[in-house]
């Protein structure tokens, strides 16, 4: 939050009017640093309109892009007056089909969202090849006014599959400003950018702290990943929505004024530089309607989750889509969390968790091989020819 320069931005705004989707594992309903800001959402696993986190993964989230400020109690998000839509389509072990996320995010935009958050990533062969539900989904938003904010990813060359897609594709730093080690640059994305995803070197004081949800009741996590750093950039798209500027305003608002980092000018590792939400919300007027009118001193909305939404599942697919992973959390104590073996169960507990997002490099090193292999024969077929015409 102080490395964005979040606290400084609230005397323009703090989202208020504004709605971001968490299209993930769900979000803790009860949570008492985010149910002042709950609306109603719907859950594309179980198919039902109860999408409550069995993961947590998405009440960390939640709690990065609009917990509630000034409540005396754990953290504020970026955007602490705006609402939060749960649409659940990763389930308790962090993964779905990419059928419910294009759809949970269609939902979302037809039932009042006005930023989508996607901490999560997708099949590499699915989307590069055909173009992808996620791009598809992601370019229905933004046609209905909606911005859509999508992770980077972990351990990919670069997420190659969202090239074609109107949504802003986010990396992850460290609190020196570097790439974190196991984050993937933006690669050729138009709206690439960069913000604070948190690293475990120097032990958990540069993760990222924020709500959570656990069986045994743990309630404020640490963890790492460009799951993380995504609702860093989320928050900021509903502070300057909130503030009059329309959708293309706010993407541009929002590049123009990041802090540049690495290669001088935009970059394939982190775009158009760090998030500065500050910056931001205080650049010069580009026709904005004007200002939300709140301030950090009455951001303390209040309502009760809603009960009840309707929608229909899509139907059902491969299982292969993961959470915004290398998301490792830790227990709120003082001294570093060991890593420890993680839990398999239903409801895992608040404990140290990686999950790998993507696939690597592998389909890079298999698509090299078989270009070497079709090169290869075609010379030894204009070798054949060759020899054959007396050459």
């Amino acid at each position: 939050m102080k490395k964005v320069r979040a606290e400084a931005a609230w005397t323009a705004g703090t989202g208020r009017g504004v709605t971001i989707a968490i299209v993930d594992s769900g979000v803790d309903p009860f949570h008492e640093d985010l149910q002042a800001n709950m609306v109603a959402g719907y859950d594309f696993v179980d198919k039902d309109s109860d999408p409550r986190d069995e993961a947590g993964h998405g009440t960390h989230v939640a709690g990065i892009a609009a917990a509630v400020a000034n409540n005396g109690l754990g953290v504020a998000g970026v955007a602490p007056s705006a609402k939060i839509m749960p649409v659940r389509v990763l389930d308790a072990d962090g993964s779905g089909s990419l059928r419910d996320i294009e759809e949970g995010v269609r939902w979302a935009v037809m039932h009042g969202a006005d930023v989508v958050n996607l901490s999560l990533s997708s099949d590499f062969f699915t989307e590069f090849l055909t173009g992808g539900t996620l791009t598809d989904a992601v370019n229905f938003a933004w046609s209905h006014g909606v911005i859509a904010v999508v992770s980077a990813g972990n351990d990919q060359l670069f997420r190659s599959e969202l090239r074609k897609a109107k949504a802003i594709l986010v990396t992850a730093t460290t609190p020196d400003d570097r790439k974190a080690s196991y984050a993937t640059g933006v690669g050729f994305a138009p709206w690439g950018m960069a913000a604070p995803g948190g690293t475990n070197e120097g032990g958990q004081a540069n993760m990222i702290f924020s709500t959570w949800w656990a069986a045994d009741g743990k309630r404020y996590a640490y963890a790492m990943g460009t799951s993380m750093a995504a609702p860093h950039v989320a928050g900021a798209a509903a502070l300057l929505r909130g503030m009059g500027l329309s959708p293309q305003q706010t993407v541009d608002r929002l590049l123009n004024t990041a802090k540049d980092l690495g290669s001088r000018g935009r970059d394939n590792t982190f775009g158009h530089g760090r998030l500065d939400v500050a910056a931001a919300t205080q650049a010069g007027s580009d026709g904005a309607a004007g200002q939300d009118g709140s301030s950090a001193a009455g951001a303390s909305a209040t309502g009760k989750p809603g009960a009840s939404a309707s929608g229909t599942r899509g139907a059902p697919g491969e299982r292969f889509v993961r959470r915004g992973g290398g998301v490792t959390t830790a227990e709120p104590t003082d001294e570093p969390t060991p890593s420890v073996t993680p839990s398999r169960t239903r409801r895992p507990p608040l404990a140290q968790v990686t999950d790998d997002d993507g696939i690597g490099a592998w389909p890079f090193v298999l698509a090299g091989v078989g270009a070497a292999a079709v090169a290869g024969a075609a010379l030894l077929y204009l070798r054949y020819r060759r020899g054959t015409a007396g050459r």
